[in-house]
Formats: C-alpha cells, sequence, structure tokens
C-alpha cells in the first residue's frame, strides 16, 4: 500500500474509532494529516472510498491475527474458538462506535454493503479451516464443514449484534457491553461445540 494512503487511513481509523463514519469530515482528516482537502481528494475521491480502505485495512489485521490463532491448534478446538472470540472483542473495544456503524443500513447503501460481505465471507473461511483442522484430528464430527461455518459464524455474530442493538439504534456507544458479547458468545460456542465432541465420544 501507498505509505501516503496509509498514513491517511491511520488519521482516518482515529477520527472514526472516536466520532464514527457519519461524524466525521474529509475536511477534518486533511487538518489532521496537515495537508489540503485537495490533496485528501487526490488519494480518495470521496469519504465511502476512504471507509472502504479502513475497513480492509482492520479486517486484513483481524484475519491475519486469526490465522496465527488457527496455526496454533493441537487437538483444542473449543480453546481455539474462545481465543478466536477473544480477539474479537480486543478488536470491538477498541473500534466500538465502527461496529455500531457498520450495522446502519446508511453505510450499507453507500456502496459498501459488497464489502461488508466479502469481510464475512473471510470470517466464514477462518472458522472453516479451524473445523477442518479439528476434524482431520479426529476432535470433531461434522456433518457439512461449510454450513457449520457459515452457521458459526451467523450465530456469533448474530449474538453480537443483539447485545448492543440498543446502542446501534441510539447511536450511542457503550463499549462496557462487549464484556457481555464476549460471555454470550463462548457460551454459545461451548454448547455448538460440546455438542460435536460428545457426538464422537460416543461413536468411540
Amino acid at each position: 500500500m501507498d505509505s501516503k494512503k496509509e498514513q491517511i487511513i491511520q488519521a482516518a481509523l482515529k477520527r472514526f474509532s472516536y466520532y464514527g463514519f457519519h461524524k466525521t469530515t474529509m475536511n477534518e482528516i486533511a487538518v489532521d494529516l496537515n495537508i489540503t482537502k485537495a490533496n485528501l481528494y487526490y488519494y480518495y475521491l470521496d469519504k465511502n472510498a476512504l471507509i472502504k480502505d479502513v475497513l480492509e485495512f482492520i479486517t486484513s489485521a483481524v484475519v491475519e491475527e486469526e490465522m496465527v490463532i488457527v496455526a496454533k491448534y493441537q487437538g483444542n478446538v473449543r480453546e481455539i474458538a474462545h481465543q478466536l472470540l477473544e480477539l474479537r472483542a480486543r478488536y470491538m473495544r477498541e473500534y466500538y462506535i465502527l461496529h455500531i456503524n457498520e450495522n446502519l443500513e446508511w453505510i450499507k447503501g453507500q456502496g459498501i454493503a459488497c464489502l461488508l460481505q466479502e469481510i464475512h465471507l473471510r470470517d466464514i473461511e477462518v472458522i472453516r479451516i479451524l473445523f477442518n483442522l479439528a476434524i482431520e484430528s479426529g476432535e470433531l464430527y461434522l456433518y457439512d464443514v461449510e454450513q457449520s461455518a457459515v452457521s458459526f459464524v451467523e450465530i456469533v455474530r448474530g449474538l453480537s449484534l443483539l447485545r448492543s442493538v440498543d446502542d446501534i439504534l441510539s447511536g450511542m456507544p457503550n463499549s462496557d457491553k462487549v464484556d457481555d458479547i464476549l460471555r454470550s458468545q463462548k457460551a454459545a460456542v461451548d454448547f455448538i461445540l460440546s455438542n460435536k465432541l460428545n457426538n464422537i465420544n460416543k461413536a468411540g
């Protein structure tokens, strides 16, 4: 990535993570960078393009760390799943207002829906890789890995949305809810995976 673009993304991320996407202006980002607005528009034609790159920047960082965690799998799928949730919770605490913003309909109407779908598919891919490792080791039994990964991500994400819906509707962030979200997600993961692990024990 162009070093100037990375500087812009970092400056925008600071603004976005504090004020949200909607309340941040391109002029404010330009002032933070000590450049003209025209110079900023040279790199990004509009704020939506910048939002996309910011979301891509965060997602790439998360996925990279997730793959490091998944690579440590040693017959401990539940523990790895918990570590993935804890990683997501760490990012959510830091960027909670972005979590709220990206679930608002207005952002999906700005040409960002496709990117959000791509991010969702990457989330599924990480879980699919973990499940395949657990299946290959004999720890986990799944009839349909792909569908299981999809359902897993949808349940975890659904719990995140359910627990933060008041903040999404009000637009008032309360990152203290992240701990509640994490507890709920871990409980759901334990319920889902324990059932599949018990199936193996019964079969044995």
